[in-house]
């Protein structure tokens, strides 16, 4: 059996993987001791934090055993693509919590809330998402988010699917027309859905420049007017590190160079160093400081209310009634 090294590439590989384990046991800790909720925006960051520890140790394993294991380098692969996806899906949770808790309408303009106990409403928009897909925005007009799903569910299923085609192209003959039009459909699927992602990055600073307009003027749950929420400004900053990988992931699908089907990327142990460089800063590191920044909204929104009753439901229209009997007993 030959002797594995212990590789630059393993070593980042476990730098990032501390990482992603140490965030993933504050939020065990804080789900456990109620610190955060199992049904809010942070199960969605929980969800991509675990992708994050799975791939990291798939590309531990990697980085050890070279290609003698190339089901740790698939698996490495995919689940750092879904990584990204369910990162970018995150941040959009986070704005629409913050205008849930802090809008006085408790609502978001992203996202409406339905009425607690309309199971039947909920599976009509799921059948219609399923089968409709992107245009289910043509029913659920007033749900931008249902698009937004559809339209990143495919943007995903073009890179994966993409990557996959890719992964039977002959690199020993690079003439060969099989291997050009597997390489041209598979640039054409993988950049096509990278844009979509990087469109959602460019959307996602526009409603967070927007949110904070109108949070600087109207003023928020903390009744101050002039300023800005802290957690928007934490969502301001994550965006940065979100562009950047998102920049990346058109580069990495459209130049060769920096492509992980490029066999120039690669030696007998696995990465070469330029390539686990920029693999890891522009693609991991990215990711991670993100994820750390969306984590620290915690702190800045400990204090904010809880959401209001859905308009229509039981608990809002007690309100209403509670609210209308203080004041008509008001001398």
């Amino acid at each position: 059996m030959a002797a594995h090294k212990f590789t630059g590439e393993a070593g980042a590989a476990l730098a990032f993987l501390i990482g992603y384990l140490a965030i993933f046991s504050w939020m065990l800790f804080a789900f456990l001791t109620h610190r955060i909720k199992w049904r809010s925006r942070y199960s969605f960051l929980f969800f991509h934090v675990t992708i994050r520890v799975a791939s990291q140790a798939c590309g531990l394993g990697f980085g050890v055993l070279g290609f003698d294991n190339t089901d740790l380098f698939l698996a490495f692969l995919i689940l750092g693509a879904e990584g990204y996806f369910s990162l970018v899906l995150c941040s959009f949770r986070f704005v629409i919590s913050w205008h849930q808790h802090n809008l006085a309408s408790g609502e978001s303009w992203l996202e409406p809330r339905d009425k607690p106990g309309s199971t039947h409403n909920k599976w009509r928009k799921f059948f219609i998402f399923l089968f409709l897909g992107p245009f289910a925005f043509v029913i659920y007009h007033d749900n931008p988010m249902v698009f937004f799903h559809s339209a990143l569910i495919l943007a995903n299923t073009a890179i994966v699917v993409g990557g996959s085609y890719l992964a039977g192209a002959d690199y020993s003959q690079p003439d060969d027309p099989d291997t050009k039009r597997r390489l041209l459909i598979s640039k054409i699927t993988r950049t096509a859905g990278q844009g979509v992602f990087l469109a959602g990055n460019a959307l996602l600073m526009i409603i967070i420049l927007v949110t904070m307009r109108n949070n600087r003027r109207d003023g928020d749950s903390r009744r101050k007017k002039g300023t800005v929420h802290p957690t928007l400004w934490l969502l301001f900053i994550a965006w940065f590190p979100l562009i950047v990988r998102g920049i990346f992931g058109i580069l990495q699908a459209s130049v060769w160079s920096l492509s992980y089907y490029n066999p120039e990327n690669y030696r007998a142990e696995g990465f070469t160093p330029r390539f686990t460089v920029i693999e890891y800063l522009l693609g991991v590191l990215t990711e991670w400081l993100a994820c750390l920044i969306l984590n620290m909204t915690y702190v800045t929104s400990r204090n904010d209310p809880k959401k209001k009753p859905v308009a229509g439901s039981d608990e809002k229209l007690n309100e209403v009634h509670v609210t209308a009997q203080r004041e008509s007993s008001t001398p």
